[in-house]
């Protein structure tokens, strides 16, 4: 059997993903499981699923706004694109549609795939900066074990504060200054690298001359393009406008967690809500099966007990948080894919051209997509 670099992915996926779904599956009571289910109150499904979809609006408002000083492009493609692309990471491997998106785009607007390739990577920047920001704020926000009775968590009752006082919050306290550090250290690393790029292309230059010429000339263009794609910087009000939405768009992530908890009697704090989607952040981040599947589930049910919240409705909960914020992201996908006259089959072969890392080949493939 051949050990390609695609097949230990995969098997460390499939593997990562097997191992959580045991976790999240071993102490499950069935027949309490489905009377949690079916005693749910699905309502809370309708504002939940509105600001599902309101995020990948502002996901697609702001990749406009990083694309502004390369060409307007209007929200709807920009928010079909962006639907496609979440399709594409929901059942496939390899994270297919951070490198699909700009595809379609280089496509459907006539800019460079290099180009709308590198404003993907800022967006990525982007939304790690604002996932520190928000994770600062809600570690800050948590409430400290000593003074749980007097705090946010004054309705839960004494078990669940007991929970609260043995969890990781208080350690959790202790890196607030961590992640602070390293936030502002990488905003001030990507203004020193938009004001001297030559600087820091030398420098890069020089930290790959013992690499092959064709793998250096590579990264050193890749470093171009990502230094084109920071030039969004150079606008001030733009790039505050830019991290704004980056930070709201993990607020409505919260947001969501907090309303669906309804469904489940769930008095879990919006602060609560926040965490679990820091965690949920996280743990997608890992590699892991199409889906998410498994890794998605134990990750809110670990968080969800930080709050002291019942294993059965933990469990419940996380089953149908994975439903709504899977299933519409695939839904229209599929739509917009089909609305974009793109063929399933390319998106399966673009896929194994990432996965055999064979990304020079990619304008090949755009070619014959279209």
């Amino acid at each position: 059997m051949k050990f390609s670099k695609k097949n230990i992915l995969f098997a460390v996926s499939i593997i990562t993903s097997i191992v959580c779904t045991w976790l999240f599956i071993r102490n499950i009571d069935w027949l309490l499981l489905k009377n949690a289910l079916r005693d749910a109150n699905y309502w809370f499904i309708i504002p939940t699923l509105i600001l599902t979809l309101l995020v990948y609006v502002i996901r697609a408002i702001r990749w406009r706004g990083l694309l502004s000083h390369i060409k307007s492009v209007s929200v709807i493609n920009l928010l079909s694109v962006t639907c496609i692309g979440f399709m594409a990471n929901n059942i496939l491997p390899a994270r297919v549609g951070e490198v699909l998106r700009p595809f379609i785009l280089s496509k459907k607007e006539d800019i460079k795939f290099s180009t709308s390739f590198a404003t993907v990577i800022v967006e990525r920047i982007f939304d790690m900066l604002g996932l520190m920001i928000f994770t600062v704020v809600v570690i800050v926000l948590l409430p400290h074990p000593p003074s749980a009775q007097h705090g946010p968590l004054s309705h839960v009752s004494a078990s669940q504060v007991s929970t609260v006082q043995e969890s990781i919050i208080p350690s959790l306290k202790k890196w607030t200054e961590v992640f602070a550090a390293v936030g502002v250290f990488t905003v001030i690393a990507l203004f020193l690298v938009v004001i001297k790029p030559d600087f820091f292309k030398k420098i890069l230059s020089r930290l790959c001359s013992f690499l092959p010429h064709k793998l250096k000339d590579k990264i050193l263009g890749l470093y171009e393009s990502f230094v084109y794609g920071l030039k969004i910087l150079e606008d001030k009000t733009q790039t505050v406008w830019i991290f704004a939405l980056s930070v709201f768009v993990w607020v409505l992530g919260g947001a969501e967690i907090y309303l669906l908890g309804f469904s489940f009697h769930m008095h879990l704090p919006f602060v609560g809500a926040c965490l679990v989607a820091v965690c949920l952040a996280l743990a997608v981040a890992l590699p892991q099966a199409p889906g998410y599947i498994g890794v998605f589930h134990i990750a809110v049910l670990k968080s969800l007990h930080v709050f002291g919240i019942e294993t059965t409705a933990a469990q419940s909960y996380a089953i149908v948080l994975w439903a709504v914020s899977i299933l519409p992201s695939t839904i229209l996908g599929f739509f917009f894919l089909w609305r974009e006259g793109i063929a399933f089959r390319e998106v399966v072969k673009l896929e194994e051209e990432i996965a055999e890392g064979k990304l020079e080949e990619l304008e090949g493939v755009t070619k014959e997509i279209e």
